[in-house]
C-alpha cells in the first residue's frame, strides 16, 4: 500500500513539473504551442518522466546530482522523483513542441 501513495506523489510531481514548463512556455512566453496549455502540459510531463528515467543509467555526473537531488528528511525519502532531470525534461519537451510549431507567439 505504501508503494501505491509513492506512485501517486511520484506522478503528482512529474505532474506539476510538466505543467511548470507549459504554463512558462504557453503563459509567460505566450507561445503557441500544438495542442495549448494541455498538451503543453502532457509533453512537459512525459518529457519529466523520460529524462528522469535516462538519469538513472550508470554516469557519475548524473548519479551525483540524483544524490543531491533525493529529498530526505532525517533518513527518509520523502518522493523518489529527481528534480533536476524532472525540470530538464519537462522544459526540453515543451521547448520541441515549441519548435515544432516554429515558435510561434500567440495572437490572443
Amino acid at each position: 500500500m505504501r508503494e501505491f501513495f509513492a506512485l501517486i506523489l511520484d506522478l503528482l510531481v512529474y505532474g506539476l513539473v510538466g505543467a511548470a514548463s507549459a504554463w512558462f512556455y504557453f503563459h509567460y512566453r505566450r507561445r503557441d504551442l500544438l495542442g495549448g496549455f494541455w498538451g503543453a502540459l502532457v509533453i512537459g510531463a512525459v518529457g519529466a518522466v523520460l529524462i528522469t528515467w535516462m538519469s538513472n543509467f550508470n554516469n557519475w555526473f548524473i548519479n551525483l546530482v540524483y544524490w543531491l537531488m533525493v529529498p530526505k528528511w532525517e533518513d527518509k525519502l520523502l518522493f523518489r522523483v529527481n528534480l533536476i532531470a524532472a525540470v530538464i525534461g519537462a522544459f526540453l519537451f515543451v521547448y520541441i513542441l515549441n519548435r515544432i510549431n516554429h515558435d510561434k507567439e500567440r495572437r490572443y
